[in-house]
């Protein structure tokens, strides 16, 4: 029979630093965050324990599907989250159908996709920072994710440095989340007409594109941000660049000739706002790069009294890409 001493002592099991799996743990909260922000919103509540199903690296949580969940799950934040845009605050303006909406769950195909935890992924990213460089898709994105991440630190305080459009700061980890606003990623400004486009063109005046200078909100961020998420493309369209209007685009101070339409223009922005981050930003930067999602716009467009009556995932008959 063992002494009492014996019994005593009892080895702790020996724990794994977390630091070997920060890059990855970083891309799945990613990944659950864009799955899952349109639809965790009421009130804080205590975060659930760490998940302790490991996901196969080769798992694809983009194979997969929506799902109505049967449980009822209490969401993690609420209308007085401080970091909410009010035009788009769905409790504070009462959208109908709120609980329906948030109990659909994006469901891997083979894969075990766990709730995302607030606490958990903040202690991973202790000390570090999270920059959203794009358009109102990273905006609208970085508004659920801060106050998803609020419900493990209440100190949060609005950010606005390094040219940020909003963000916000946490500061019992130490962990600053920010967004820059870039919606062609490169820099673009007004001009008076041009007189070498063609009739019927630039009538009103262009927007001039340096397709080789990024925008200035992110020009300088450089080594300060330890994550990046990249976004554009719903602003390549006519509907925010009319013929009277257009884009005209200039490499090395000088307009490009022939001329680029819209979709080349893209091209080689992409092409040259990837050289700058692969001179600019350090090589330990986790860099991400968000897809679009489908606009789904009824009754006009985002600037037509439009908006969005759909209470189910959409179709792929409902699902709108463009011109």
């Amino acid at each position: 029979m063992p002494s009492p001493d014996a019994a005593k002592k009892r080895e702790a099991p020996s724990l794994k630093s977390p630091s070997s799996l920060f890059p990855y743990a970083v891309f799945l909260t990613l990944i659950i965050l864009f799955l899952s922000s349109t639809f965790l919103t009421s009130p804080a509540s205590p975060p659930p324990p760490p998940p302790k199903e490991k996901v196969s690296r080769s798992c694809n949580l983009f194979d997969g599907r929506w799902v109505r969940d049967p449980e009822t799950r209490k969401p993690m934040y609420d209308e007085t989250c401080p970091f909410h845009r009010n035009a788009w605050n769905c409790l504070r303006n009462q959208r109908e159908n709120m609980v329906t909406i948030n109990s659909w769950r994006w469901v891997p195909k083979g894969c075990s996709l766990d709730r995302i935890d607030p606490v958990r992924f903040l202690g991973l990213m202790r000390n570090k920072n999270i920059g959203f460089v794009g358009d109102s898709l990273n905006e609208n994105f970085l508004v659920s994710f801060l106050c998803i991440l609020r419900a493990a630190d209440a100190g949060a305080k609005k950010w606005k440095r390094k040219g940020a459009w909003r963000g916000a700061h946490f500061p019992k980890f130490n962990v600053t989340v920010a967004y820059h606003r870039a919606v062609l990623l490169a820099k673009y400004e007004w001009q008076p007409k041009e007189p070498t486009l063609a009739e019927g063109q630039g009538s009103k005046g262009f927007y001039r594109v340096d397709v080789d200078v990024p925008a200035d909100d992110w020009a300088h961020i450089n080594d300060f941000y330890d994550v990046l998420v990249f976004n554009t493309g719903h602003w390549w369209g006519s509907d925010k660049f009319p013929e009277e209007t257009p884009l005209v685009f200039y490499q090395a101070g000088r307009p490009i000739f022939p001329p680029l339409k819209m979709l080349d223009g893209l091209r080689i922005v992409l092409e040259n706002m990837v050289l700058h981050i692969q001179r600019k930003i350090p090589n330990k930067t986790l860099k991400f790069w968000r897809l679009q999602s489908p606009r789904h716009f009824h009754g006009g467009d985002w600037n037509q009294n439009g908006s969005c009556l759909f209470n189910e995932p959409l179709l792929d008959s409902q699902q709108q890409w463009g011109e």
